[in-house]
């Protein structure tokens, strides 16, 4: 991957991390609440094979895995946001976390200090990011 990227690029990469990281909370919450980790068994239905009981053991084992890495990669951007300045975390968070309101920065900042800001916060997470993701693993982010 090239050292410099246009600003465009930096917020595609950025914008790309949080869509997931939003996602996979999303999925997390629903995995917790409609998932009942522990076997069951239902006394009334009788099958002779065992295919059933396979086909449910790797369901169950897939949705496992799914959750954990979720949580993963949920945990990762949460040591992210640790390892942010303060103005760069609260950039992050009215830019991707909690839009509401394209325009939120006009009565804070001038045009020039809003780009200015953005730029410096997004290398910064990027830098963080590059810590955690290897390259190829931001690759996938922005597909």
């Amino acid at each position: 991957m090239k050292e410099k990227f246009t600003l465009k690029e930096k917020d595609f990469i950025v914008r790309g991390i949080y869509k997931r990281y939003q996602r996979a909370q999303l999925d997390i919450l629903y995995l917790n609440q409609h998932y009942n980790y522990y076997p069951q068994v239902d006394v009334f239905k009788v099958k002779e094979s065992n295919t059933h009981y396979q086909k449910a053991d790797a369901q169950f084992v897939d949705q496992l895995q799914r959750k954990q890495q979720l949580e993963d990669f949920v945990g990762i951007v949460n040591q992210i946001h640790t390892h942010l300045s303060q103005e760069t975390y609260r950039f992050i968070e009215n830019e991707y976390l909690n839009f509401y309101d394209s325009s939120w920065w006009v009565p804070y900042f001038s045009r020039a200090t809003y780009y200015r800001l953005k730029h410096r916060a997004l290398d910064e997470i990027i830098e963080c990011a590059y810590t955690f993701f290897s390259e190829n693993d931001l690759i996938k982010l922005m597909l």
